[in-house]
């Protein structure tokens, strides 16, 4: 028992002489740093570098939020914008298809007309209306109404019509 404890109290006295040799080493003071005036002009730079970088950094997350909020104004008006053609194309879709079934209604009451009625009332309208009643028209029907035009009409009209 005796050996232990001597060997334990080497140790300890070891380990103290050690620490008493190292502790200085930590506690000296250390002589103070003398700086030239170019360091301190140096140091100086520097920090107006970082003062202007700092300056610049936040104007730039300034400059970020606003094109945030700006790329947030444009999507909101994008979207607005695009309900806005989608309602248009539906209300253009609902007139077109009025108007295409007020014009085959027209086209079966011209159908259902002797040619000697449809002819005059054709000859009051414009060629290009007329030639796009005519081309709505069975070929047979057309055939019997031509003649019955005025005889310019008749020519403009089958010349629009690609007739001969």
């Amino acid at each position: 028992m005796k050996k232990r404890n001597i060997r334990h109290l080497i140790k300890i006295l070891i380990v103290l002489l050690i620490l008493a040799i190292t502790i200085p080493a930590f506690t000296e003071e250390k002589p103070p740093i003398k700086l030239t005036p170019q360091d301190i002009a140096v140091s100086a730079g520097l920090k107006e570098r970082e003062d202007a970088v700092a300056a610049k950094e936040k104007a730039l997350a300034e400059k970020e939020k606003e094109l945030s909020a700006l790329n947030k104004e444009v999507d909101e008006k994008f979207t607005k914008l695009n309900a806005l053609q989608e309602e248009l194309k539906g209300q253009l879709g609902g007139a077109v298809k009025g108007k295409d079934q007020q014009f085959k209604n027209l086209i079966k009451i011209y159908s259902a007309m002797s040619p000697s009625k449809v002819a005059p009332l054709l000859d009051k309208m414009e060629d290009v209306e007329a030639v796009e009643i005519l081309r709505a028209m069975k070929t047979d029907a057309v055939a019997k109404i031509i003649p019955k035009l005025a005889q310019d009409k008749a020519v403009r009209v089958s010349r629009l019509l690609g007739l001969p």
